[in-house]
């Protein structure tokens, strides 16, 4: 197990050398989410899924495999990224996952605050005192990213892919550990309360998924 400073030098050294990739990638993800919350459409569903598999591909090779080869949680994280990238292509095709923002009121904006604070993961760090480049920002970092998707998946039930969904859970519920002290990565607590939430929304809305698949 590597201990907090050198997981955040190599997030800091991560960050420094993808520059301003990450800066690209995140302005794209806020583009579709302004689109896909306020003129949705099948386009900008199938931009979305396509966004969300790059990123997920992103986090598993760069992240993973090519900058993160000292992270213990390669071991997981890397075929797990990939799988997800692969079932969002998938999905483009057919068609499982309809993304939507619920008409319910409270879940709504429980939503946009979701989506909003994935977006702001850097900041939060830095109440942390965790500065830039040790930083972890959506789009090339999987936990926010991860965060970012169960906010949208849970918002679109039950029309989603189970599969990803659980997938993405698997990686979001063991955060707890982060939420007390782990690695000194405070932040992760977003990824850890989002998947509590998405965990009891499939909960909630699982047995209309399965009437669905029959």
């Amino acid at each position: 197990m590597i201990n907090s400073e050198t997981w955040w030098n190599i997030i800091g050294r991560y960050n420094n050398e993808i520059f301003p990739i990450q800066i690209i990638i995140m302005a794209l993800g806020v583009v579709l989410t302004y689109f896909l919350f306020f003129k949705p459409s099948i386009k900008i569903n199938i931009l979305m899924k396509a966004y969300l598999s790059f990123t997920f591909a992103w986090s598993g090779i760069v992240f993973f495999l090519i900058f993160g080869r000292e992270l213990p949680g390669i071991f997981l994280g890397a075929p797990l990224c990939l799988l997800v990238a692969i079932l969002f292509t998938l999905d483009i095709f057919i068609n499982k996952t309809k993304f939507k923002i619920s008409e319910l009121k409270w879940q709504k904006y429980l939503t946009i605050f979701f989506v909003f604070i994935s977006f702001l993961y850097p900041l939060i760090g830095f109440v942390f005192g965790h500065y830039y480049p040790r930083s972890c920002i959506l789009g090339v970092v999987p936990c926010p990213t991860t965060s970012f998707a169960l906010a949208l998946l849970a918002s679109s039930l039950p029309e989603v892919d189970k599969k990803v969904y659980i997938l993405l859970l698997v990686w979001a519920l063991p955060a707890v550990g982060k939420c007390l002290g782990a690695l000194d990565l405070y932040e992760d607590c977003i990824i850890f309360w989002i998947g509590i939430y998405a965990l009891i929304m499939l909960i909630k809305n699982w047995k209309i998924i399965r009437k669905q698949k029959t």
